[in-house]
């Protein structure tokens, strides 16, 4: 008997491409992360039950939940390679760990099923150093385009075209000695993903700085006064740079030597005496799509910060400051004041672009945060955390329907209380991701 398809293959194709993956959320980068790059998206739960529930929808679903692999230990691969009947057809991208978990012999599976993966594009290589023989084989791949290391190969590839392999990023103390080094890699072809600088490798090379194919500078700003004159000229040569980010801002040298995309928001900081409640840690800028062969603008799109009182009246001069602001990271832990959740809510709907926020210690500048306290002398940690957490959900909501832009806020937060001795004991904590699910904006949390 002939079934009849439930909907037009394109049509079905995409809506379950939409489904197929849980999201991939930018984060504002942890200081020392070493690991830039969003990593591969995760199939969604329900892809695997789908699967099985009618043939058409079976075929379609194959392509999604092979498409791309990781690649951990030596279970995996043996598990690929069972599967390989599938991945043949299906897998584009695939990702090794850089642990140590995937041994010799795990190496060996994987050099045996590269050449059957007739689909591979894009591989990630973790431990390229010590890996020089898989990436031969990789490289030797016909389908494949990039290859993603986390270091640089050994002397054992010196006769190698590199054209392909793309360095994810290079941790730099000093940029003088890194750049010779770097170029007998270059000149065969091989491209730098980011540029991770500390202080003191902020001298007058970067004047020079020529790395074709660099997608990101990451710069340690530290306590060290740095001259941004070098910025312009980088940003302007360099086509494919997109993202810009400082970390360790220092506040005092923020102050009297800002960079030209945050000198807005400093003058506004000395005229309205907010240089003690509000600090920048961090900040990440990324280039806009052009709109025109010319178009070089540049928008801060992600901070970082801790703020001491005044959140309302710093929510509105940032949300001017930075139109194009998309994940905005608040610390608020020392922070003194309580707000009706209308109002921070309304200060809040003032970006335009915000997409994703991040809060720590929200739940005491709220109304019910003093109710959860009061809850001590009556309740159990666990009935308290409950109770948090589903303040916290309650407010959240609110947000979501305020900020139409939002798709996701991240949560961590905890209560205290005192001993017989005044030391302060943590007696619930809870963090976790909340996500606007639809265009009702409805609100799931996956606290922990």
């Amino acid at each position: 008997m002939c079934l009849q398809p439930l909907l037009p293959n394109e049509l079905l194709h995409y809506i379950i491409e939409y489904i197929a993956y849980i999201p991939k959320l930018s984060q504002v980068r942890e200081v020392g992360d070493i690991a830039p790059n969003c990593p591969l998206e995760c199939p969604s739960p329900e892809l695997l039950a789908l699967s099985v529930t009618d043939w058409q929808l079976r075929r379609i679903c194959l392509s999604f939940l092979f498409e791309k692999i990781r690649i951990r230990h030596d279970k995996d691969a043996k598990k690929l390679e069972e599967h390989l009947a599938f991945c043949a057809k299906f897998t584009k991208s695939l990702a090794l760990s850089r642990s140590g978990d995937l041994t010799e012999v795990g190496e060996q599976i994987v050099s045996r099923i590269l050449p059957q993966l007739e689909q591979l594009l894009n591989v990630k290589l973790g431990g390229c150093s010590r890996r020089s023989g898989l990436l031969r084989t990789m490289l030797a791949q016909p389908t494949v385009t990039s290859v993603l290391v986390d270091g640089v190969p050994d002397v054992s590839m010196d006769d190698h075209d590199l054209s392909k392999v793309i360095l994810d990023r290079s941790i730099s103390l000093t940029i003088s000695p890194f750049l010779p080094t770097f170029k007998q890699y270059s000149d065969r072809g091989m491209r730098l993903k980011c540029l991770s600088l500390t202080y003191p490798s902020l001298d007058n090379r970067l004047q020079t700085l020529n790395l074709p194919g660099l997608e990101a500078i990451e710069i340690f700003m530290g306590s060290v006064s740095i001259s941004f004159s070098w910025l312009s000229r980088v940003l302007s040569t360099h086509s494919t740079l997109n993202e810009l980010w400082l970390f360790r801002v220092d506040p005092d040298h923020l102050i009297h030597n800002a960079p030209p995309f945050l000198s807005s928001l400093v003058e506004v900081i000395r005229q309205e005496g907010l240089r003690d409640p509000l600090v920048i840690m961090d900040v990440g800028l990324r280039r806009a799509k052009p709109i025109g062969p010319s178009s070089q603008e540049w928008h801060v799109t992600e901070l970082n910060l801790r703020t001491g009182h005044s959140l309302i009246e710093q929510l509105s001069f940032l949300a001017s400051s930075f139109p194009k602001l998309e994940i905005l990271s608040l610390d608020l832990e020392r922070h003194e004041g309580m707000y009706d959740i209308g109002d921070l809510c309304s200060a809040f709907a003032l970006f335009s672009s915000l997409r994703v926020v991040y809060l720590e210690d929200i739940l005491d500048r709220l109304p019910f945060g003093s109710e959860v306290q009061n809850l001590l002398i009556r309740g159990v940690a666990y009935e308290l955390q409950v109770h948090a957490q589903t303040e916290v959900l309650a407010f959240t909501s609110c947000l979501a329907k305020h900020v139409r832009t939002l798709d996701s806020v991240h949560i961590v937060d905890a209560g205290y209380d005192r001993d017989n001795d005044g030391i302060d004991i943590q007696i619930w904590s809870f963090k976790g991701w909340l996500h606007v699910l639809n265009s009702d904006r409805l609100v799931s949390d996956t606290f922990a």
